[in-house]
């Protein structure tokens, strides 16, 4: 897993509404919860669960592109998004 911060993204149209911690949305894992693509605390988060450790922020900057980009409309869970960037990056 990344540990990429709000600094590190390259794009500058996400909204950072955070949702409060004891929020049942909020498991720790992608999960069946809708997947906000405008939000930049979850564009962050799913793109540090799908890269490793080492990746370089070009792949940060790649993942943000796929999902502004070519997300499809109908891939909407969490988990959903999870396989398809798995597949991508």
């Amino acid at each position: 897993m990344a540990n990429f911060t709000e600094t590190n993204l390259s794009l500058d149209h996400y909204t950072w509404d955070a949702l409060p911690d004891d929020d049942p949305h909020v498991t720790g894992e992608p999960d069946s919860t809708l997947f906000n693509r405008q939000q930049g605390y979850e564009v962050l988060y799913m793109l540090n669960t799908v890269l490793s450790a080492s990746a370089p922020i070009t792949a940060l900057h790649k993942g943000e592109a796929l999902i502004r980009d070519e997300l499809p409309s109908d891939t909407r869970e969490q988990l959903d998004v999870k396989k398809w960037l798995d597949e991508r990056l």
